[in-house]
């Protein structure tokens, strides 16, 4: 099953969740593979996003992401 893509072929994930990664990238203090460290720099909930949606996450390195307008944290 394909995750799901904006016009663009981005994948669509939650907006806060995306915005997270978004400042960890453009802050340029870790590679972006480098989940692990990514975890410690967000907020936890982002965290566990990321445990969940591990494909997701992994094929939005070649496909990008886009937000789909939901919100993840509370």
């Amino acid at each position: 099953m394909s995750n799901p893509k904006n016009e663009e072929g981005k994948l669509l994930i939650p907006d806060d969740v995306l915005a997270e990664l978004t400042a960890v990238r453009d802050s340029g203090v870790i590679n972006m593979v480098d989940r692990k460290g990514i975890k410690e720099l967000v907020p936890d909930e982002v965290g566990q996003w990321m445990d969940d949606n591990e494909e997701v996450y992994m094929e939005g390195f070649f496909y990008g992401f886009a937000g789909d307008g939901t919100k993840y944290m509370s």
